[in-house]
């Protein structure tokens, strides 16, 4: 138990790094499927990250880089499941991987290159027709979003180009498809404090909202961008501005950038719904406008017994 705590705690030292932008290849190096089943890409990203367990189940660990799911379908065979699990069993070791956490359901491993980005990777077996492969290989994280430069916004052709709000930055190649601009406006934010308090709070003052799309070459949206590589991106860039975090779910995040020059600040909800998709909703609200926040009220749910 004590070594494979070790070797475990080694892997983690070895392959740490976080992710980022390459060029990705259509399949995942070296694993390959049951039966020589090349399987079906169902996604594809310049980043995401998958969840580990060690060899306990106890410990998790996330493993962040370029990432493939790929699902292998099969015909109905009695007990397949079974030859699915021994068949990645001793394909990971035939590759020199290590085992970590696994049962009926799921297998756990990573690949160790010397002197090349490690794999992780967890199978999961569903049935005796089919299983998944979740694989990250390991990529340093290359953040081009930032708040303090400047860009020149893409418009869909038929969205009216609208000025855009001070600080404010977008994901490079992304094309707005949705603008609204109103001089004057109310927008509610609710967020829980550090105490696990939530609050709400009103701003006011000219309003923005963007739906955006990141455009591949084709001039498609581009499906290889994750939503948790955009709000990875912007989540660093708030921390690179010296912007503040209220909120910061899976799709999700609120946050406020100063305007020194202005008495100002630049108050942004961040939402995602798609992989390459996501929207802003911006209000730039004048310092001596500023009010409080107060205690969000508690939902009261309706007595029906009587």
């Amino acid at each position: 138990m004590k070594r494979s705590i070790a070797l475990w705690f080694l892997l983690i030292c070895i392959g740490g790094s976080i992710i980022g932008q390459e060029t990705l290849t259509e399949y995942p190096p070296l694993l390959k499927g049951y039966q020589d089943n090349p399987g079906k890409v169902f996604k594809n990203h310049y980043f995401n990250y998958i969840t580990l367990k060690d060899e306990s189940g106890e410990n998790e660990r996330q493993s962040t880089g370029l990432f493939w799911e790929i699902s292998y379908v099969y015909d109905s065979v009695f007990r397949q499941k079974e030859k699915f699990h021994e068949f990645m069993v001793n394909h990971v070791k035939d590759l020199g991987g290590v085992l970590f956490f696994q049962d009926t359901s799921s297998l756990h491993f990573a690949i160790v290159r010397e002197g090349r980005k490690n794999i992780w990777g967890r199978a999961q077996f569903s049935s005796d027709k089919s299983y998944r492969l979740k694989i990250i290989e390991e990529r340093p994280f290359d953040n081009k979003l930032s708040f303090d430069e400047s860009f020149v916004p893409q418009y869909d052709d038929l969205v009216e180009p609208v000025n855009m709000p001070p600080r404010i930055g977008i994901l490079p190649s992304s094309v707005i498809n949705r603008a609204r601009y109103s001089k004057f406006n109310h927008f509610r934010i609710t967020y829980v404090s550090e105490s696990r308090e939530s609050f709400e709070q009103k701003l006011m003052g000219p309003f923005w909202d963007l739906k955006l799309s990141v455009i591949n070459e084709e001039g498609a949206v581009d499906k290889r961008v994750s939503t948790i590589e955009i709000m990875e991106s912007y989540y660093r860039a708030v921390r690179q501005a010296g912007g503040t975090l209220l909120k910061s779910r899976p799709r999700e995040m609120i946050f406020y950038l100063p305007i020194q020059d202005q008495d100002k600040k630049l108050w942004v909800r961040l939402m995602t719904s798609l992989d390459g998709v996501y929207y802003l909703r911006m209000i730039l609200q004048a310092n001596e406008d500023e009010t409080p926040p107060t205690p969000a009220a508690k939902k009261v749910l309706k007595d029906t017994t009587k």
